[in-house]
């Protein structure tokens, strides 16, 4: 039965390579980091936030073939510890506010496993007493795009998937939709949302939270 984890620094190494060696959303500037500096950048970022905070992200771990393998993740951190978040020609998000970012899945999962991990995700933001999420929805133009992570539209969650999960829009810039989760009213939400989710999935049960721990311990 799939399990949550924590994505904490040493788990790094079980996310596909080209997100385990990015660090775009952790550095700023236009430079192309090798993929060993981007590794290490991302790994002292990660480790550094976790000691105080908590682990920045989710790991979908499941059965495959061959063992446990990861089926999806998510990646969340405070707004003001993301340095490429402020370079964005976005407003300043609210101190204590949350940013949700790289929601990943394998292409044979189902997308309502898209749908449990952003629940996952604001559940633990609002765990960690944040009162408001953001993400970013749409595409980047190629044009706009000098580096790899943009090329690929990487960091950017589906408009569709956060409108339908509580997330209104707050300013739309050249197809970059900044958007919102009010988490106060989080948990009633979720609880509606999860219902439907578990009647589509024939009551397939959800992951148990006794995966989660805090501080990126196993």
């Amino acid at each position: 039965m799939p399990v949550f984890l924590p994505l904490c620094a040493f788990r790094q190494g079980l996310l596909p390579a080209v997100c385990s060696s990015c660090a775009w959303w952790q550095t700023t500037g236009r430079e192309r980091l090798s993929s060993e500096t981007a590794g290490e950048k991302r790994r002292d970022w990660v480790t550094s936030l976790e000691g105080v905070w908590g682990s920045p992200g989710i790991l979908l771990q499941g059965d495959g073939p061959d063992g446990a393998e990861v089926l999806g993740s998510i990646d969340f951190a405070p707004a003001n510890a993301l340095p490429r978040l402020r370079t964005l020609p976005f407003i300043s998000l609210p101190a204590g506010s949350a940013f949700i970012f790289c929601l990943r899945l394998e292409p044979e999962q189902s997308r309502h496993q898209e749908r449990r991990l952003l629940h996952k995700a604001l559940a633990e933001l609002k765990a960690r007493s944040a009162n408001e999420a953001y993400a970013l929805a749409g595409s980047f133009a190629e044009s706009a795009a000098p580096d790899t992570v943009q090329e690929r539209g990487c960091g950017l969650l589906s408009s569709d998937l956060l409108s339908a999960n509580g997330f209104e829009q707050v300013m739309d810039n050249g197809g970059m939709v900044l958007m919102r989760a009010d988490l106060r009213g989080l948990l009633s939400f979720i609880g509606q949302a999860k219902t439907v989710v578990k009647r589509v999935l024939r009551n397939e049960p959800t992951p148990s939270p006794a995966a989660w721990t805090r501080r990126g311990t196993s």
